[in-house]
């Protein structure tokens, strides 16, 4: 089945090149000394079952890697290790744990991006007392792409035998994704169960996966995140009688705190990357056989308790944006600049509830 990258290639007739030129980032002066063997040996098993030789469709998982929420937006796609997130149920279950903020926090968002063309609509949810959850529902579409035919199907192309539009049709996607965690042998394992419905031209079909993760507290200042999406290989059934297998990847994440100079506040560095095993090769940052790695760079900049601003580096294209914080609400906008398909923009409401 066609990806959304690919339906909007085709409503362009373009070539959407996905090479990404960031350079890999290393984070320094990161000890591992919070570690424990045990740990680190449990973590290493989860990431050798996830990325195991398995039959898989490439590109099928797109859907589920458009990323969530304005602010993560702004902060260039990162969100794995981003405790404060509104939308823990896509990018870090086990951060719910982490989330003291003394509130329940709703968010509504709405995105139009390749000049309008693409809208993405999401709802979520984190809330509880004692013990905390979160809930993401989006909806991605594309309207009026189309589909043409040959006049002379039995010839190729040519300047007498020329493709003409024979009817537009719409793609639409939902997804839902249901963040938890619980405590297994004195550490934090978050889930998140995970459901599409996708309406493709004249093609529907469904899905389900889910996303298992964790985080590790380096030190005061160093936090470690770490997903495994798509831990039991997510399923697409189409009802063609067809089907899709996603194949699990890693994405790993870290996030440091620090107070520059002249700025009183805690500002945020985040840095992370995917890591798929799909062969995407000229598709990905870099790539090691089947293994491909693209990195994503956040940094948050509070500059009162009403405003803070965000600065990231998603892939190939600069992001920024802010929150502004009135009240019981919040506002947030985020910018993607795309040499490629024009920028995007991202607009969100939230409200707590104390």
């Amino acid at each position: 089945m066609v990806s959304y990258h690919h339906a909007f290639r085709l409503k362009y007739k373009g070539c959407y090149d996905m090479r990404k030129k960031i350079p890999a980032i290393i984070a320094r002066n990161c000890s591992l000394a919070a570690l424990s063997s045990n740990r680190l040996m449990t973590v290493l098993l989860l990431l050798a079952v996830s990325v195991s030789s398995l039959y898989s469709d490439k590109y099928a998982g797109e859907i589920f890697r458009i990323g969530a929420g304005v602010r993560n937006f702004a902060l260039g796609n990162t969100g794995v290790s981003d405790y404060k997130s509104s939308s823990l149920a896509y990018w870090n279950a086990s951060l719910l744990a982490k989330d003291n903020r003394g509130f329940n926090h709703f968010e509504l968002m709405h995105s139009e991006e390749f000049m309008g063309e693409l809208t993405y609509d999401i709802l979520s949810a984190v809330w509880g007392s004692e013990t905390r959850y979160s809930f993401v529902f989006s909806r991605i579409g594309i309207n009026d792409i189309p589909l043409t035919r040959l006049p002379n199907p039995d010839t190729p192309p040519s300047a007498e035998n020329q493709p003409y539009v024979y009817k537009t049709v719409n793609n639409a996607d939902y997804l839902a994704y249901f963040g938890f965690y619980r405590e297994l042998m004195n550490h934090v394992i978050g889930f998140t169960p995970k459901f599409a419905y996708r309406h493709l031209a004249e093609t529907t079909g469904f899905g389900f996966g889910a996303d298992i993760s964790t985080f590790f507290d380096l030190s005061n200042d160093l936090l470690l995140g770490i997903v495994i999406k798509d831990f039991f290989t997510t399923r697409i059934f189409w009802d063609n009688g067809t089907h899709e297998m996603v194949r699990p990847g890693v994405d790993i994440e870290f996030n440091y705190s620090f107070t520059p100079p002249l700025i009183n506040n805690r500002t945020r560095l985040l840095v992370g990357s995917e890591i798929m095993a799909e062969g995407r090769k000229k598709a990905a940052t870099h790539n090691i056989g089947l293994l491909s790695f693209d990195y994503h760079l956040g940094l948050e900049v509070p500059i009162q308790d009403f405003l803070s601003l965000y600065a990231g580096y998603d892939v190939d294209n600069l992001t920024t944006g802010l929150t502004v914080n009135i009240s019981s609400f919040e506002v947030n906008y985020a910018f993607k600049y795309n040499t490629e398909l024009d920028n995007s923009h991202r607009i969100s409401l939230g409200l707590k509830l104390f």
